[in-house]
């Protein structure tokens, strides 16, 4: 099919300025930009159209056969690759640019990926999507994805994440030391950096929407261990320069990755979702934020004792196996609460008073949940034991 172009859209070509000059040698620049733009491998323009759109924009006579030529001329150079379609005697579907450096699919399909990380800002989204879909011809992009809501966690300071990638890929590139900071969220909302430290990146890996930093850590009596890092909590890192301090066993580390990370980055598993309140020592609100996000908001915070802050968070989770792990890692410092009533319910600017029953069922629920997975694992940990 022969596209031709409406009154609006050669207008609004020629107020951004194309085909401005009127020059020979911008005419073919400007005969390949309405091919990659606006031909794709099943429509096309002829040549004739494309004289008429040139000619209005650059308001000089432009004949068709000062087209063709251009035409032939990038069909035989192939610029970026991309490789000219010629319509045979008879066929009415135009001149087409086929072989983009990015086909009108794989353009929509990165936009719409675009759209949904949780580690690009809106602004910055807008501007790449808009130079990718420029591959893409306009019938294409009425097909592609709508604006779609990202269910994501508030907090994070988007775009900031790849300055850390970047910094931790080329320490690992080059086998050097990766210097940096940690970024902590407090209970009041505020953050504060801790370190710096000083450590042997092994790996960055991605796992269920999140980037991690493998690292190899050494305590202070000089024993190393991996460790892991959320990416959006490291701060100012920096290629420092020096040699790792065990190469061999970060080498280890590496070649373990793929089989171990399953293991070692524990995230939520699926099921009936629940609203629960979590009763959260100060020491470990960062574990809670890590998992719910920094936009979780801790009510009713009793700060009489300095060294055990206690607060409250209300948060919505599938309870699973995985989430009972979680909850029995953190050894007591974070609970399942029972809600204290209506008004204590209606501080959590994520809980209605009037379905203080239904809370209470879940917490009842995930209560019963948690004692039955604790009773299995004894059970099991027993009967190992015996057979033994």
């Amino acid at each position: 099919m022969s596209r031709t172009f409406t009154e609006e859209e050669i207008s609004e070509l020629k107020e951004a300025g194309f085909a401005a000059s009127g020059t020979s040698r911008s005419r073919i620049l400007s005969v390949l930009d309405l091919l990659v733009r606006f031909t794709d491998e099943r429509t096309g323009i002829s040549a004739s159209e494309i004289a008429r759109v040139i000619g209005i924009c650059s308001e000089r006579p432009t004949s068709e056969n000062a087209i063709l030529k251009d035409l032939h001329q990038i069909s035989e150079s192939m610029p970026m690759g991309i490789r000219m379609a010629i319509p045979g005697h008879g066929e009415n579907v135009g001149f087409r640019a086929v072989n983009k450096p990015l086909s009108s699919e794989e353009a929509i399909l990165i936009s719409d990926v675009l759209g949904t990380s949780s580690f690009i800002g809106e602004g910055r989204k807008g501007e790449i999507s808009s130079k990718v879909l420029a591959f893409s011809s306009d019938y294409d992009v009425d097909e592609s994805v709508e604006t779609v809501f990202v269910d994501r966690k508030a907090g994070r300071d988007t775009d900031a994440i790849f300055n850390v990638l970047h910094a931790a890929s080329r320490a690992i590139r080059m086998n050097e030391k990766l210097a940096f900071k940690k970024q902590v969220h407090l209970m009041n909302g505020s953050t504060v950096k801790i370190g710096p430290y000083e450590e042997d990146p092994v790996a960055i890996v991605f796992s269920f929407g999140r980037y991690y930093l493998e690292s190899m850590h050494i305590d202070e009596g000089g024993s190393s261990s991996p460790y892991f890092y959320r990416l959006d909590d490291i701060a100012d890192p920096v290629v420092t320069g020096k040699p790792l301090s065990d190469r061999d066993k970060v080498e280890a580390l590496r070649t373990r990755v793929v089989a171990d990370t399953r293991q070692r980055v524990d995230m939520f598993g699926s099921g009936t979702a629940r609203k629960l309140f979590l009763e959260v020592s100060g020491t470990h609100a960062k574990y809670v934020y890590e998992r719910f996000g920094h936009d979780l908001k801790f009510c009713h915070i009793d700060e009489s004792d300095e060294r055990n802050i206690i607060g409250y968070a209300c948060v919505s989770v599938m309870p699973s196996p995985t989430f009972y792990r979680w909850l029995f890692g953190m050894d007591g410092a974070v609970r399942l609460a029972k809600p204290k009533g209506k008004r204590w319910v209606e501080s959590f600017p994520n809980a209605v008073a009037s379905d203080l029953e239904s809370y209470i069922q879940d917490y009842e629920a995930a209560s019963e949940g948690y004692k039955a997975a604790l009773d299995a694992a004894i059970s099991r940990l027993g009967s190992k034991s015996c057979r033994q």
